[in-house]
């Protein structure tokens, strides 16, 4: 479970420093290279805010629920930061859509009636109640309008109320059936194998601890006492028999059992694993993860897991990046307009999801353009003399995660610098 879901995040957030996501327009065409350069630096800044908090690592704890349990929720509170519900702290209901319309879910306050808290009272799973602790209700549904209404509830009194113009609440499933409103797990796909790979261990391990056992045994009808050899040092002289004297041990006659136990595990362990993808090439971390690299682990994961990738993919990182955007533009951050431009009715943006696969766009524009100059610079000087090489170097700077303006002369610039040369 931890090498699977360190997998997906892998390719959910590459380690590169490259943004998951960007901006196009939304009638599909392609922007201008200002508009272009535009997009590309409100998305790193966009990312680089994201990053700054623990959404990796929360990420990475909702994938290992959402491996398991088949359903996770998350929070993106106003700080930026994540922070993920336990399933068992949580309930929710679905349209027929399988859109979230109400969810409901615990949180606990410090009682103050406890100045002191024991600290051997550990947190139990499954409890509404928690020692130390106050229980509050907080129950969230979709009005009409779109906004999601909020309110808390103690002693069965609502004290808090309130309503988010961008939903917060973040609802993942590993797989949809239709008319449920909780997600089927990996776990639950392959609980067979699981299940038959732990019977398989457990007869190993007694079929081994039963072959290790031994006992010492003397012919009864020989000359050779058992006292004298039980009560005799190591070492020392004992009147015996060596005929008379053997070991008993069921291992002679169970060696064949086991083995074929061993083998039976041998499968099961290889078709858990295959199912878990431990059988493939890690992904490599640090600074040089090739292309190849990415490009084969996320096939594997859209092959094996059947789709399912994808789907959570957009799931969870669409909500979060449209939160952002909310929260950056209260705080000043970006332009206030940014959040009418992608609304799905009349926006003129929209948020295109590039981890997987689609995340090596950058580096396959960044190969054309490289091939493109090469092809450019054996033309004859007079076709060389027509190519845009201000537009290009804005392009290749671009590709490479930079700012343009930071390192491409404007044309007025370099004729003001010859004109004073």
């Amino acid at each position: 479970i931890t090498s699977l879901a360190a997998k997906i995040l892998s390719v959910l957030i590459p380690l590169n420093d490259t943004p998951f996501f960007r901006f196009g327009l939304s009638n599909g065409r392609t922007p201008t290279l200002e508009i272009k350069e535009y997009l590309e630096r409100l998305s790193t800044q966009i990312y680089r805010k994201l990053l700054g908090e623990n959404m990796r690592e929360t990420i990475y704890l909702a994938l290992q629920h959402l491996i398991v349990l088949g359903d996770a929720l998350m929070v993106f509170d106003n700080d930026y930061s994540f922070r993920t519900i336990r399933l068992d702290q949580y309930v929710m209901r679905r349209n027929i859509q399988g859109h979230v319309q109400e969810i409901i879910y615990l949180e606990h306050i410090i009682s103050p009636n406890d100045t002191e808290i024991d600290s051997t009272d550990w947190y139990q799973a499954g409890e509404e109640s928690q020692v130390g602790y106050e229980t509050v209700y907080v129950r969230v549904t979709q009005e009409d309008d779109g906004r999601w209404y909020m309110c808390k509830e103690h002693d069965e009194e609502i004290f808090d109320e309130g309503y988010f113009e961008v939903s917060p609440f973040i609802s993942l499933r590993w797989s949809s059936i239709s008319g449920e409103d909780y997600g089927r797990s990996h776990v639950e796909d392959i609980y067979g194998d699981i299940a038959t790979l732990e019977s398989y261990s457990r007869a190993l391990i007694q079929g081994m601890a039963a072959g290790s056992t031994f006992f010492m045994g003397v012919d009864p009808a020989g000359l050779t006492e058992i006292d004298d050899l039980s009560t005799a040092q190591n070492g020392e002289w004992v009147p015996a028999r060596e005929q008379d004297v053997y070991t008993i041990s069921p291992s002679k006659t169970m060696n064949p059992q086991i083995q074929a136990t061993q083998a039976a595990v041998d499968i099961m362990r290889r078709e858990v694993g295959a199912g878990f993808l431990l059988q493939s090439a890690s992904m490599p971390t640090g600074d040089r993860v090739t292309a190849t690299a990415v490009r084969a682990i996320g096939n594997e994961l859209e092959t094996v897991l059947g789709g399912t990738f994808s789907s959570i993919a957009r799931d969870l990182m669409t909500p979060v990046v449209r939160r952002a955007i909310y929260l950056m533009q209260m705080n000043g951050e970006i332009d206030p307009s940014m959040e009418k431009q992608l609304d799905e009715q009349e926006g003129i943006l929209n948020i295109e999801i590039i981890t997987g696969l689609q995340a090596l766009s950058r580096e396959s524009d960044l190969t054309r353009l490289l091939q493109m100059g090469e092809m450019v610079r054996n033309l004859p000087e007079s076709a060389a003399q027509m190519f845009k090489w201000d537009e290009y170097a804005r392009s290749l700077v671009l590709s490479l995660g930079f700012d343009p303006v930071n390192w491409v002369k404007d044309e007025e610039d370099v004729m003001a610098e010859q004109q004073a040369a």
